[in-house]
């Protein structure tokens, strides 16, 4: 991942949010995944069930609008990225975007080691 360690652990915590809220673990897609350097943007996706996304968001388009942004936006204030991210639904995503992701959670080889005091 190019974004780095710390901002990538960042990454991580803010995909951990996402899945509380949701249910789902959102993916790093894209450019900021497989490069490097060149990206210019970390694209984030939560693919989301169809009918689970039919209902977010169905009838609503302009609530995905801002359930893009807002999120979005608390992306990038988390990790200082320059996130986007998107709701998708599975059936079209995985048709029309077949390519490389990578889950954002947080394992215990991401937890740092504390040395207590006293334990044994």
């Amino acid at each position: 991942m190019g974004v780095g360690q710390q901002r990538g652990h960042l990454l991580k915590l803010f995909g951990v949010h996402v899945d509380q809220a949701f249910g789902h673990i959102p993916y790093q897609v894209g450019s900021s995944l497989t490069e490097k350097r060149g990206w210019r943007d970390v694209d984030v996706r939560l693919m989301l069930p169809d009918d689970e996304y039919a209902a977010y968001f169905g009838d609503f388009p302009q609530r995905l609008v801002i359930w893009n942004l807002a999120w979005t936006a608390l992306g990038c204030d988390m990790t200082g990225l320059p996130i986007d991210f998107q709701f998708q639904d599975h059936t079209h995503t995985n048709e029309e975007y077949p390519g490389v992701r990578s889950a954002l959670v947080l394992t215990t080889d991401d937890l740092p080691l504390v040395n207590v005091k006293g334990a044994t």
